[in-house]
């Protein structure tokens, strides 16, 4: 079973995924990168807030361009755009079958959106992905510039996007996904990601989390420790302050082993919370020998009144 297909069933498990190629939900991150031509680049895509407009709820996402729009996905899997005038807009059309057209307002500098194929397929981080919505774009009023093709795939969201510019196209590949109640941090040999219950908490209240390493080679991947601690995981408030240490309460034992690690391995803990309202960060990682931590990954969290 390809890597994608096994992730695909970890989220429909987890209730991260519906089918829904543009999950929204406050919190989701995206994170591409591009190393073609001289520069090397890495853009930043995320959920930041919901609003209500005319009774409708949007969540303002702040794309891979910068640039922040107002989205909804309708009942029908339109992902569709508020307009200052009070319309709306067709970003893209999920339920449109393959051949099919459509005008869209993704970019300024791109026309309509041919759906290129409902089972889009490419190498990403080192794995060949498929099931993806595809889409072609015909340019508009941009010389030389505006998207050409987008991919997205059930569950993650825009996972590449081409774009051209007057320096030739630039093809943005993820690298790391945060959505809902998981983080995703991604290589071509490994999947490592933690996951909550719950990202939203009682002042005193249990948390329970769960990391996971997936080896997607052949090989087994060897993990070096220097004690009898796995992992660790702080709480940062918003400033960036820690403010609960787990590991900070308990002693493991002075060793020095090897761990190899073949298809999947989990660690779990259970901890009561006891912090003030606010908005926090999860951060969690493996404690592998080495100046600073290969296997890592974070979450938001919010703990109310």
């Amino acid at each position: 079973m390809f890597p994608f297909m096994r992730y695909c069933l970890y989220l429909l498990a987890a209730g991260l995924a519906h089918a829904q190629f543009f999950p929204l939900e406050v919190g989701n991150q995206w994170v591409y990168r591009v190393d073609a031509g001289p520069v090397k680049e890495v853009r930043v895509a995320e959920v930041l807030r919901t609003e209500t407009v005319d009774d409708k709820e949007y969540f303002v996402y702040k794309g891979i361009n910068g640039d922040t729009a107002r989205l909804r996905l309708t009942p029908d899997n339109k992902l569709v755009q508020w307009n200052a005038d009070g319309t709306e807009s067709l970003w893209a059309d999920f339920s449109a079958a393959e051949g099919a057209t459509y005008s869209t307002a993704v970019d300024r500098c791109t026309g309509r959106g041919r759906v290129e194929s409902r089972n889009g397929k490419t190498e990403l981080l080192g794995q060949t992905w498929d099931g993806g919505f595809q889409v072609a774009y015909s340019p508009a009023n941009c010389a030389d510039a505006g998207i050409t093709n987008d991919l997205y795939f059930p569950g993650i969201g825009l996972a590449q996007r081409t774009y051209q510019s007057f320096t030739g196209p630039r093809v943005f590949k993820l690298t790391y996904a945060r959505l809902g109640t998981a983080s995703i941090v991604t290589s071509g040999d490994f999947n490592f990601r933690i996951n909550l219950a719950q990202r939203t908490y009682a002042g005193r209240a249990l948390i329970n989390l769960r990391l996971t390493l997936e080896n997607w080679t052949k090989d087994p991947i060897k993990l070096n420790f220097t004690s009898g601690q796995s992992f660790d995981f702080v709480i940062r408030d918003a400033a960036g302050e820690g403010v609960y240490f787990w590991s900070a309460n308990k002693l493991f034992t002075a060793e020095v082993r090897e761990l190899n690690i073949t298809g999947e391995k989990n660690w779990t803990a259970t901890e009561e919370l006891d912090l003030k309202p606010g908005d926090y960060t999860l951060e969690a990682w493996l404690t592998t020998a080495g100046p600073r931590p290969v296997y890592k990954a974070q979450l938001p969290i919010t703990v109310l009144p």
